[in-house]
């Protein structure tokens, strides 16, 4: 399947670039798409840019709140038990 993509996008790159060099009569309705293209594209990968940020930003979020419950109960429950040590021995 992306081999057919593949070569249908090279098929239609070949038959747009000998189009431009033959001096067609639609040339700049050509060069008009293909810009259109292009900027379509930098809009594409700047938006796949912000949800990459916008999925770390969320991922580290959450993973400290969860990961780190664990560690933070631990350390309240070793306090008590040194605390009720403490009182023990005194």
């Amino acid at each position: 399947m992306i081999t057919v993509i593949f070569l249908l996008a090279v098929g239609l790159a070949g038959w747009t670039f000998s189009t431009l060099m033959s001096k067609g009569k639609h040339q700049d309705e050509i060069t008009k798409e293909l810009g259109n293209i292009f900027e379509s594209l930098k809009l594409l990968a700047s938006s796949i840019s912000a949800l990459v940020k916008l999925l770390m930003k969320d991922s580290i979020a959450s993973a400290k709140k969860e990961d780190f419950q664990p560690i933070s109960s631990n350390v309240i429950d070793l306090l008590k038990l040194e605390k009720k040590e403490e009182e023990e021995a005194a």
